[in-house]
């Protein structure tokens, strides 16, 4: 008996491994100009100290916000350390508030900044999707790219709208043939 169900066993596990093992959709193909995370690995693997210092350096400065620079911190903590602890607090507050003013800083862009941005970023967004539809006419567009190009032309879409102007939402629609009756009084 107990032979005869392992052959039956075996046919189901076969018919249904397709779906039990079918690899997930691939994540969308990102933006042509950022950089590959591997790519940048291994191009720190095969350089000198020198080099790699550098391009440690160049990151801190392009992405500042002391979160990277040790030394800095290093250099604070002993500033600190040899304070009083009345002063230490009052340091460390003024350090506090200079660092939350310091990520709250792109809410500080003024309207028309604000809208030199959205179309450059609209600027950029429609170049993409120029590239994209040309890849669709040629019909090389991967069904991973065919989603960037719908989220981005929706993302094009809002963009274009004047500042300030809320979503349009479509008045419901009423079936045909049959007629409301009018408001009450």
């Amino acid at each position: 008996m107990m032979l005869s169900t392992i052959p039956i066993l075996l046919t189901a596990l076969l018919l249904a491994s397709p779906t039990l093992f079918a690899a997930e959709e691939p994540d969308p193909v990102p933006p042509p100009d950022r950089p590959d995370p591997a790519a940048l690995r291994e191009r720190a693997k095969k350089a000198g100290p020198e080099e790699r210092q550098k391009l440690t350096r160049e990151f801190r400065e392009k992405h500042g916000l002391m979160g990277t620079n040790r030394s800095e911190w290093e250099k604070r903590r002993d500033e600190l350390k040899n304070l009083p602890p009345a002063e230490r607090a009052a340091r460390l507050k003024e350090l506090r508030k200079e660092v939350q003013e310091g990520r709250g800083k792109f809410k500080l862009l003024s309207a028309e900044d604000r809208d030199v941005k959205q179309s450059e970023m609209k600027t950029r967004i429609d170049a993409q999707i120029i590239e994209l539809q040309k890849r669709k006419t040629e019909g090389a567009l991967t069904d991973p790219e065919q989603r960037r190009l719908e989220r981005m032309q929706q993302m094009s879409k809002r963009l274009g709208r004047p500042p300030g102007a809320k979503p349009k939402m479509d008045a419901p629609r009423k079936p045909e043939g049959e007629v409301l009756p009018p408001p009450p009084k």
